[in-house]
């Protein structure tokens, strides 16, 4: 039989012991309900004004703004919670009392990861009830259901192991934090506005021609919102036109949100295909996440640190398998070999 960490089970038992984490959760689904509730007396005012309404377009638009604003607490919320794990054992004074333990380094890890976490896919997984409505209105596939959890669970995987590694590089939890929201920041920030001066640069290039917006957690999750809301053969690539007022295309054609990029350009043998965004996140926070936790189960440890061991051999291993993997999945495997004269 297999034991359990002890640290998840100290984590999780301290985490939900008391009233907050109850009351923070209530919070957040109550703020999720108001949205809904908003988005349905949106659409209700558009029907009263004698503009067409039909129930796939408050589906659409129920799903757009519930994607949108998990992943928005995701990106916030993420950093907060894994940051202090290992510096918060270090101000404590109780880190050499947990090194002390028989638990390996990477047990320690993966024990503070998964404790941290476990709290903010609660908040995600609590969040599907409230998903069924879309399925009562129609208008989004379930599919795309699944595609959004898949790339919220990703996200948060791929940002918490952006904490744990700043956790483990310094020892104050104020300076973890602060460097891991820099991080997250930059990703999502700062690939926005270099695909924004080079469409102000080369106006005639789109924002699918840039990978740098694969980045953003929000132009992946615009990617699956857009899929069942743009009529076929239009291309992907949303500064090419706005997108139909159907629902979620209130919301995509939002100032700012309208500026990202649901696609990227791969330019094959028959002409340029426009691939989904979320494809390349996923694949990309795959790989961050696991470029993350390997340098972090080396500063995990209290002495001779850069000593080889399993996880130097298990972490490439991985990390080739997911770009593999990726790269079948993203469909580049000719345009890769192609390049390389093969």
């Amino acid at each position: 039989m297999l034991a359990v960490n002890p640290i998840i089970v100290k984590e999780l038992r301290s985490r939900m012991r008391g009233g907050r984490t109850y009351l923070l959760l209530s919070i957040f689904l109550f703020g999720l309900a108001a949205l809904c509730y908003a988005v349905v007396e949106v659409f209700e005012g558009q029907a009263r004004a004698g503009n067409q309404v039909i129930s796939a377009h408050v589906g659409k638009g129920l799903f757009a703004a519930l994607a949108l604003a998990e992943m928005l607490l995701i990106t916030f919320l993420t950093p907060a919670v894994t940051a202090g794990a290992i510096s918060g054992e270090r101000e404590q004074l109780t880190y050499d009392l947990l090194v002390a333990t028989p638990l390996r380094p990477g047990q320690i890890l993966s024990g503070k990861l998964i404790a941290t976490l476990s709290y903010v896919l609660l908040l995600i997984f609590t969040a599907v009830p409230l998903g069924s409505l879309v399925l009562i209105f129609g208008g989004v596939a379930p599919g795309d259901l699944l595609r959004a959890l898949a790339l919220l669970v990703v996200t948060a995987l791929a940002f918490g192991m952006i904490g744990l590694l700043c956790s483990c590089l310094v020892r104050r939890t104020i300076t973890a934090t602060i460097l891991t929201y820099a991080v997250v920041l930059l990703m999502v920030v700062g690939s926005y506005f270099a695909v924004s001066l080079r469409i102000a640069a080369q106006p005639n290039q789109p924002a699918a021609a840039s990978r740098m917006i694969a980045a953003s957690p929000f132009s992946a999750m615009a990617s699956i919102v857009a899929r069942g809301t743009q009529p076929a053969g239009m291309p992907m690539d949303m500064p090419a036109g706005p997108m139909p007022m159907d629902g979620a295309g209130m919301i995509m054609n939002m100032p700012g949100i309208s500026m990202l990029s649901v696609g990227i350009i791969e330019y094959g043998p028959n002409g340029p295909v426009t691939l989904p965004m979320y494809r390349w996140t996923i694949v990309g926070y795959g790989l961050l996440g696991l470029g993350c936790y390997w340098p972090a189960s080396h500063l995990v440890r209290p002495r001779r640190r850069w000593r080889l061991g399993w996880v130097d051999l298990l972490a490439p291993s991985l990390m080739l398998l997911v770009a593999g993997g990726g790269m079948y999945w993203l469909g580049v495997w000719p345009s890769f070999i192609r390049r390389l004269g093969l």
